[in-house]
């Protein structure tokens, strides 16, 4: 399109812009019944965007802003109507010259016609933004008001070459991943040793650790020999997240001892099959459930891979985008340890060209800068190339039993190319033959567009290398992650000291606060919800609740007419960890009807209303590390006019309400919100209340509370400072069964700076061997300038050392600053404040299989030697208190995550009570009295199936 008729275009843009403004200044509204008609004919076409989104011209919908007079004037509605269809008739002949111009243009064929189709693309999402935003304004100007979250939309039109610019400049700056990847790395620490310990207690021969998943060609590896890789789109074969990555990630690197094999999974993938794990380790005990768990599936690939990606050599491209063949030698590096594993010879020979054939349109010329070297691809070309992979040294059959080559079409195209095509080589076993014998041979024809040009121009091919291992292999792969963090500790240096001897003495032990560092938190909540209605005494006295079983709340039976209060107790284990202050809101909605076969029936009192809460509220911090909150709160039903709430309720049927509750918590950032439903009865005001002698003879129970327990999930925000990386590390933090891994540790940030030398080194040794083809190709000519040999060469050197764009560099550390440590313990004693974080709340489902229960006794206060007899039930992943065996007061809930069991006989004469074990969870921990030995060993055996407790 000519620059003159996209000036037009958008100076139409800019003028419906300017009207659109001068329609909301007052708040005027157009009263033309014209308008709204003309304004519904314009988006009855909803095909074609260029016509409809710029038409919305009308002016008698324009008020105007000095007299507030609207224009409703037959006559100037006409010519409104005469303009409107004046410029949708201009935009229309424009919208068929341009696509009968591009309709003339072949695929592919001239740089003109990618300009043409790039401009176009980024034209029409431009208009149908504009389109949007034209609709959204039509239902404002209807209701009157403009919507809180509207936002103008500045329309903007890039040529080509800026569009280009654009896109290089945004994938440079994504590539730089570096800080992202190492909080990422830092903060999932835990995940990737909880795994490991499962895989340990289990005896899965497995070890997970990190690795670097490089995006685009790299980002999943996988061997085109294995027959699975056939399958990889017929359901959980393929990593979704990491087959789509275009940029580095994180991974999870996979020894798998069992198959002989190492391959990557993406974090979400870990994190997934970490959930599957621990449920082999929670269900343990039940067979019943166990059963349909595949003990093998979360731990590795299923089926493994037969061939690994061990590593891979890296090509430029660039004598291929100048038509130059070249033959290079180039190292195999392995993505694992960042190392050179072999060499390899690699050549690329030009067989033949097919120039682009030239038409002319009547287009104006390309306006794109020509390039030096005139013998170039050009655009709309065509190559035949011949790739030869040879002489490869360095791999040995200690390390690997089979070898193939392989290389992806992709590499070659780049990504605009969608194309899956792979090549791979005849495989060579090294037990029998030499790593000389392994050889690739292939002729690629290419067709070359702008896009696969430009990645010609500055991208590489990767030449990557699969093999079948041996398991000294595998073994050199753990050991090298382990005395990677090793080397790094002992070349670290040491510290400068600006501090006295004194100071320097007393903080070089010291150990750090665990409030200096910001990790994920997991808290376990439990809510009891009681309704009290008033009696004849004049006092308040909970309604019972009536349940079905351990997987029923239970339904509140109310009595009409009465006056109602709301008793609210929210208790955790994990006391002031949890510092919570107050139920700052509560409100009740969102009534439904849910009747006797189970199925919901909404209702027009949907609105959640808020009750007014009483100043007093109890908090609570007891000395068993247990903590409350309690609240009350009058509730009038007839607020929320439901007629469900005002008569009695049919047998069989109940009332749904949703409750909602905010709790102000000092460590996080805003008040965390609670929501549960709780289920209610109807009855007469003069009904007497359910008969306890008939639920002898029936399942019900007969409750004065109801429960729900939710799981509070406290994320910490990302640092945004390299000095505070260290408080995102998470592989300090204590898993139940951590000592069965002997002082392991999961890779820290290490891994991103093996990944960032990793590829600055390929990549230059690629681009030496690229320069060196091209310098051949074009040698210099004579220099007839007036500076001597030596100047010029001092001169070329120092132009060679400067560095350009930004001077700094991220420096990337995963412990805290010496100097830092040292001023902080002095100048500021404290404990530092926490940072305030970020909560999610999720409701956890009931069980009501019940694996042991039974009397204990529970020390509730270690300084006065307390003991309560309590009765227990476990129904995983919580261990249920109440105080009597039918199980119907319930006084306690404690979350089995983490859990941890220990006995030890030197407790009992100290604590007095005999057949004594202690129960730590990931949030308190407790001491337990059985009655006898056997019960004892009951009780172990199945709160912790997987370890032995330790004497």
């Amino acid at each position: 399109m000519p620059d003159d008729q996209l000036d037009t275009l958008y100076e139409k843009i800019t003028k419906v812009k300017t009207l659109r403004g001068r329609r909301f200044e007052n708040g005027s509204r157009p009263e033309s019944s014209a308008s709204y008609s003309q304004l519904d004919d314009m988006w009855s076409e909803a095909g074609r965007p260029v016509q409809n989104s710029v038409t919305f011209t009308d002016d008698t919908s324009v008020a105007d802003n000095q007299n507030s007079v609207v224009n409703d004037d037959g006559a100037s509605n006409a010519t409104a109507s005469a303009q409107i269809r004046e410029m949708q008739e201009q935009l229309e002949t424009q919208r068929v010259e341009f696509e009968n111009r591009l309709s003339a243009i072949d695929d592919g064929q001239g740089r003109e016609a990618e300009d043409l189709k790039v401009e176009k693309e980024h034209m029409e999402l431009q208009l149908i933004v504009v389109q949007a935003q034209m609709k959204r304004l039509l239902e404002m100007r209807g209701r009157g008001k403009i919507d809180d979250d509207f936002v103008a939309f500045e329309p903007a039109i890039y040529t080509a070459k800026q569009l280009r610019l654009i896109r290089k400049v945004l994938d440079k700056w994504r590539a730089h991943r570096a800080f992202s990847m190492a909080e990422t790395v830092l903060s999932n620490a835990v995940t990737v040793k909880e795994a490991n310990i499962i895989s340990k207690e289990l005896g899965k021969d497995v070890t997970y650790n990190f690795t670097i998943a490089a995006g685009g060609s790299l980002a999943a590896p996988s061997s085109s020999l294995d027959s699975i890789a056939s399958l990889d789109e017929f359901g959980d074969v393929a990593d979704p997240v990491l087959a789509s990555a275009t940029q580095p990630s994180v991974g999870i690197k996979v020894v798998d001892r069992v198959n002989n094999a190492i391959y990557v999974w993406s974090l979400d993938r870990l994190i997934q099959q970490l959930q599957k794990m621990r449920n082999l380790t929670t269900f343990i005990d039940r067979p019943q459930v166990s059963q349909h768990f595949s003990t093998a599936q979360p731990f590795y690939d299923s089926p493994a891979p037969v061939y690994s990606f061990i590593g891979n050599s890296l090509i430029s491209l660039a004598p291929l985008a100048r038509k130059l063949s070249a033959t290079s030698t180039v190292p195999i590096f392995c993505r694992y340890t960042s190392e050179a594993i072999g060499s390899c010879r690699v050549d690329i020979k030009v067989a033949n060209v097919i120039a682009p054939i030239k038409r002319g349109y009547g287009s104006n010329a390309s306006t794109r800068a020509s390039s030096p070297i005139s013998n170039n691809l050009q655009p709309g070309s065509k190559v035949s190339c011949i790739m030869t992979v040879d002489q490869v040294k360095g791999l040995g059959s200690n390390d690997f039993a089979s070898v193939h080559i392989q290389v992806r079409l992709a590499s070659l195209t780049g990504p605009s190319v969608h194309n899956r095509d792979v090549y791979a080589s005849p495989t060579v076993d090294l037990v029998t033959s030499g790593s000389s014998e392994l050889k690739f041979r292939r002729t690629f024809q290419l067709a070359v567009t702008s896009k696969v040009l430009m990645h010609m121009r500055e991208g590489y091919a990767p030449i990557e290398f699969f093999a079948a291992l041996q398991p000294t292999y595998l073994e050199r792969m753990e050991r090298w992650d382990e005395m990677r963090d090793q080397r790094n500790v002992l070349t670290k240096p040491p510290p400068s000291r600006t501090l006295s001897a004194n100071s320097a003495t007393s903080t070089q032990g010291m150990r750090r606060s665990e409030n200096d560092f910001v990790v994920e938190q997991t808290h376990d909540v439990v809510a009891w919800l009681s309704v009290c209605e008033l009696s004849a005494e004049g006092k308040y006295a909970p309604v019972p609740v009536i349940s079905a079983g351990h997987l029923d709340p239970g339904s509140f039976s109310l009595h009409q007419g009465l006056q109602r209060k709301l008793q609210l107790t929210l208790s955790s284990n994990s006391g002031k960890q949890l510092p919570w202050i107050a139920v700052t809101k509560l409100k009740l909605g969102n009534i439904r009807l849910l009747d006797a076969k189970g199925r919901t029936h909404e209702s027009e009192s949907r609105e959640l209303v808020e009750v007014k809460i009483h100043k007093q509220q109890n908090v609570e911090f007891k000395p068993d590390g247990t903590g409350t909150l309690t609240i009350e709160a009058p509730w009038d039903s007839s607020a929320h006019e439901s007629p469900l709430l005002n008569r009695t309720t049919a047998s069989g049927q109940r009332i749904l309400l949703q409750v909602q509750w905010w709790i102000d918590i000092d460590t996080c950032l805003d008040p965390v919100q609670f929501s549960m439903d709780m289920a209610v009865t109807m009855r007469a005001r003069d009904a007497g209340g359910p008969s306890r002698f008939a639920s002898i003879f029936s399942s019900n129970k007969h409750l004065s509370k109801s429960s729900a327990i939710f799981t509070l999930k406290m994320t910490p925000p990302l640092t945004r400072s390299a000095k505070d990386l260290w408080r995102l590390d998470t592989s300090e933090k204590y898993v139940r069964g951590e000592e069965s891994l002997i002082g392991w540790k999961p890779r820290g940030i290490s891994v991103v700076e093996d990944y960032e030398r990793l590829v600055a080194t390929e990549r230059r040794s690629a681009d030496v061997q690229a320069i060196k083809v091209i310098l051949a190709a074009n040698p210099p000519s004579s220099y007839s300038g007036g500076k001597s040999h030596d100047m010029l060469t001092k001169e070329s050197l120092e132009l060679w050392k400067k560095k350009f764009g930004h001077k700094g560099r991220i420096i990337l550390s995963q412990d805290p600053g010496d100097e830092e440590a040292e001023t902080t313990a002095v100048a500021n004693p404290n404990i530092p404040e926490p940072l305030k974080m970020v909560a999610q709340v999720k409701l956890v489902s009931r069980s009501d299989t019940t694996t042991k229960s039974g009397p204990l006794f529970l020390l509730t206060d270690a300084h006065e030697n307390t003991w309560k007899k309590t009765w227990f039930a476990l129904r995983r992943p919580h261990l249920f208190m109440y105080q009597q065996a039918n199980e119907v007061e319930e006084v306690g809930i404690i979350s089995l995550t983490g859990v941890k069991v220990e006995q030890s006989k030197h407790m009992e004469p100290l604590l007095g009570k005999s057949h004594l074990f202690t129960l730590f969870t990931s949030s308190n921990s407790y001491v337990f009295a059985a009655p006898n030995e056997k019960e004892l060993s009951i009780w172990i055996a199945r709160l912790d199936p997987t370890g032995a407790p330790q004497m």
